[in-house]
């Protein structure tokens, strides 16, 4: 039985990856620093101290690299983090590493995009053999966004942004079946159904929450602005997922007749 390391398995992907990896044959272990729900096997890991690595790595044929920080510590999660676990992948073996990045990475010169750019050259160097899949973003994170951003009768939001909203249930299915296919380097781009404006987003997601409130358009200048005006964050020829924002809206807040 094939063993496989999932990082950030406590994340929104990491809990979706671990299923499928069982359900297909993996004997699958998590890292994170604070132990998941249930029976899983875990390992307590530090990506900022490197702790706890060697150990999660020990014996395993496949890691899949999904820990990530957006809002703190992101270069020392998202490049340092990331150069410790191929550190110790090299001396456990180098078994095949999968690591989930974002569409637009070389083009959006964002804070966390750039980090998420660096950790993927680090590990294209690393001579590890990889594989490397660019999505777009999940659903879970606009509804995070918009719950963040309306909470007054009125709000403003940059609507001309673009967004190719994928679930991330429909990326772990995707990642499952690479890996099976064992190192590829860099995979075709993933991205939902359909690309939106931020401004559609929102009403729809007011709609389905059962709530009122005028949504203003903020204009923003800037070249990351611009680069999601224009979006560059998406991949409309990589339309591989199928559930669209208004479907997963509809399973997340179903409505009481449903």
């Amino acid at each position: 039985m094939p063993r496989v390391l999932i990082t950030g398995g406590t994340g929104v992907l990491g809990s979706k990856l671990a299923p499928r990896f069982a359900a297909a044959g993996y004997d699958v272990r998590l890292t994170s620093r604070h132990p998941p729900p249930g029976e899983a096997a875990w390992v307590a890991t530090d990506l900022l101290t490197g702790e706890g690595l060697a150990e999660a790595v020990a014996g395993v044929d496949l890691i899949v690299h999904a820990a990530s920080s957006a809002q703190r510590k992101t270069r020392e999660t998202d490049v340092d983090g990331t150069k410790r676990l191929l550190e110790a992948a090299k001396a456990a073996g180098t078994p095949h590493l999968f690591y989930i990045s974002i569409v637009g990475v070389d083009r959006i010169p964002f804070g966390y995009y750039k980090a998420k750019l660096a950790a993927e050259k680090l590990i294209e160097d690393s001579g590890v053999p990889y594989s490397i899949l660019r999505a777009t973003q999940f659903h879970t994170l606009l509804d995070m966004f918009l719950g963040m951003f309306i909470r007054l009768p009125i709000a403003a939001l940059p609507k001309s942004f673009q967004f190719q909203l994928v679930d991330a249930g429909e990326v772990a299915d995707r990642m499952v079946a690479d890996a099976a296919r064992g190192p590829s380097g860099r995979l075709p781009d993933l991205g939902g159904p359909e690309t939106l404006r931020l401004g559609d987003i929102a009403r729809a997601w007011l709609k389905a929450r059962k709530k009122r409130a005028l949504v203003l358009p903020l204009p923003l200048p800037g070249k990351v602005a611009n680069a999601f005006r224009n979006g560059y964050n998406c991949t409309p020829e990589r339309a591989g997922g199928k559930i669209t924002w208004a479907q997963w809206l509809e399973r997340k807040y179903p409505s009481p007749d449903a």
